[in-house]
């Protein structure tokens, strides 16, 4: 047993210390004792009680503190305290409990087992109080003979040692060998009840990991989230928390000096070697400057995602602060996905239908539908505002399907009164060709309807280019081995490389209504005449969007456009509405 002099003994001023061993300690793991208590006789009579003991194959090791300043100095340092005993009440401790309140709370030590001592019996604390500071024991020091003490200390360090166990497991992630999300929003929450100025949380995602993993395989995505782990963890100093706070996701919590977003993100610039193939990786990072006053973890945390998804939606492999505006609109889409909910509990969401023609002959060609949604106090929420927040919120998947399905029976009810266009065109989310369900709910809502293939086209837009190459030409390529078309909506608006159109499996342009609008202007005029150039190069189908008065029409004729919609045309009608259209549009609509 040994009483360590480099954190132990302290000069109270009228007793000598012990005389320091001169051998170096043993350096084998040690179960470490805080002994809080004014009278020095106390600390010396506690190691001579225990001298020699080894618990559980591990010498004791004590600490002294003669006063709660020291303690509260001594504690902040440590963090491997199997048990510390404390004088209830001495005139250099102040209050034991308020020592107590420190352990638990500011210096966050749940582990450590506690024991009281008190010269004085009329001072044992109430039920309430030991259980709410998880106090492991209560003793005089009358009641401390040397079996007492040393029963005492056996059970506190088994106690601690079981704990222990139990936190490794509970707060340890094994695969990256990190802390994991439980630790993290723990050691946060302590944080809560102190200011941590000029600290940083910042979150890090895995760019495309999901892809990867379906790629690669799960064995490939575990050895990529060790080795990303790995380079994180060279990146930052000691002292810096650094824990797997998600699938691959990780959090980070240090002072503004020891975390640089920028250098977290470029620790992966070389690609890295993962199973023996090079493997190029890219991380994106949202962070939040913890305020000055204490704030809940939890806000912390929900700030920082908000920060993470607002950068992996715009600027992906690069690091975005949070601010109070990012909040805002965050607490916007939830209002709306909240009354997005309701809208579809209460069906206010229906579908219009907007017939597309040829230029050349003006015949019926198809019908686009679309999605609309008008509130209580007949208000129309504008699809772009919440088409995102269902695409956001996996609602996507349900309101697609119904869209899909009620299209679908609109298909099938003009078939049989003999006013159908070839097709009919409905919108598809990039949320939805990643379903590893979606093409057969395509084929089940094609046959529980009576229709073929060709009967359906669906529009997709420009971001699915970013989806990985083998999903997205498998499944488009299936769909269109059923006869169903393909179109790329709102052309012009989203991907820039152009290399997709050649590689994917299409059938149709469509230009976006804000080039149709520059006819009138020389570079708007170039654009459309380019569009349609590359149509015919790809050997595509071109069609208009947004043709609303006669001019448009011939010009767009004119250079090569073979179908168009828009107000010239007709307006996105109800199904009533539609049929009434159909039953009385004439065979030639006149362009002029």
């Amino acid at each position: 047993m040994w009483c360590s002099p480099a954190l132990g003994w302290l000069d109270t001023g009228s007793t000598a210390a012990p005389e320091e061993p001169t051998a170096e300690p043993d350096p084998s793991p040690k179960w470490r004792v805080l002994i809080v208590d004014n009278d020095p006789d106390v600390h010396a009579a506690t190691c001579a009680a225990l001298e020699g003991q080894m618990l559980f194959e591990r010498p004791l090791v004590f600490m002294h503190a003669f006063s709660g300043d020291e303690a509260r100095a001594l504690l902040l340092r440590e963090h491997d305290l199997a048990m510390v005993l404390i004088d209830v009440v001495s005139e250099r401790t102040s209050s034991g409990l308020e020592l107590v309140d420190f352990i638990r709370h500011s210096a966050g030590l749940r582990n450590t087992r506690i024991v009281l001592r008190t010269g004085q019996p009329g001072q044992v604390p109430d039920l309430e109080t030991l259980l709410r500071y998880d106090i492991n024991d209560y003793r005089t020091k009358a009641e401390l003979t040397r079996d007492r003490l040393l029963a005492m200390v056996v059970t506190a360090v088994r106690s601690y040692k079981q704990l222990c166990a139990v936190h490794a497991s509970a707060y340890h992630d094994p695969l990256v060998d990190l802390p994991n999300r439980s630790h993290f929003i723990e050691r946060i929450h302590d944080g809560e009840r102190r200011a941590m100025e000029d600290y940083i949380l910042a979150l890090i995602d895995i760019d495309d990991f999901s892809a990867t993993n379906d790629m690669m395989g799960h064995h490939f995505g575990d050895r990529l989230l060790e080795r990303v782990a790995r380079c994180l963890e060279a990146a930052l100093p000691a002292g810096v928390l650094l824990a797997r706070l998600g699938a691959d996701t990780f959090a980070v919590l240090g002072s503004v000096a020891q975390v640089q977003p920028r250098r977290l993100l470029e620790c992966v610039h070389q690609p890295l070697l993962v199973d023996g193939v090079p493997h190029k990786v890219s991380l994106t990072c949202g962070y939040v400057l913890l305020p000055k006053e204490p704030q809940a973890g939890a806000d912390l945390i929900k700030d920082a995602t908000i920060a993470l998804k607002r950068a992996k939606r715009d600027h992906r492999g690069q690091h975005l602060q949070y601010a109070d505006q990012m909040g805002t609109e965050a607490r916007a889409r939830a209002v709306l996905l909240s009354q997005l909910r309701e809208a579809i509990e209460k069906r206010q969401l229906f579908l219009v239908y907007q017939p597309q023609l040829n230029l050349d002959t003006q015949q019926l060609t198809g019908l686009e539908a679309l999605l609309r949604w008008r509130t209580e106090d007949d208000r129309f929420i504008p699809p772009d505002q919440f088409i995102p927040v269902a695409e956001h919120s996996g609602l996507i998947l349900a309101l697609g399907q119904w869209v899909l399905d009620t299209a679908c029976a609109t298909m099938r009810d003009l078939l049989d009164t003999g006013v159908a266009p070839l097709r009919m065109a409905v919108n598809v989310s990039p949320v939805q060709l990643q379903d590893p369900g979606f093409f057969a709910l395509v084929r089940t809502a094609l046959a529980d309807n009576g229709l073929q293939g060709r009967h359906l086209e669906l529009e997709i837009t420009e971001s699915v280019a970013a989806l990985p190459t083998q999903l997205l030409d498998s499944t488009l390529g299936a769909l269109r081995a059923e006869g169903i078309s393909i179109a790329i909506d709102d052309f012009g608006t989203g991907y820039s490389s152009l290399s997709y159109l050649e590689r994917l499996p299409l059938d149709r342009i469509k230009i976006d209504r804000s080039f149709t609008r520059q006819l009138g202007d020389p570079h708007g005029a170039r654009i459309a005449e380019m569009v349609a150039e590359l149509g015919r190069k790809l050997g595509l189908t071109v069609l208009a969007e947004g043709i609303e008065d006669a001019g448009a029409w011939q010009a767009l004729r004119a250079m090569g456009y073979q179908e168009g919609q828009g107000y010239h045309i007709a307006r996105p009608m109800d199904k009533p509405a539609l049929v009434h259209w159909l039953q009385h549009h004439p065979q030639r609509l006149q362009a002029a």
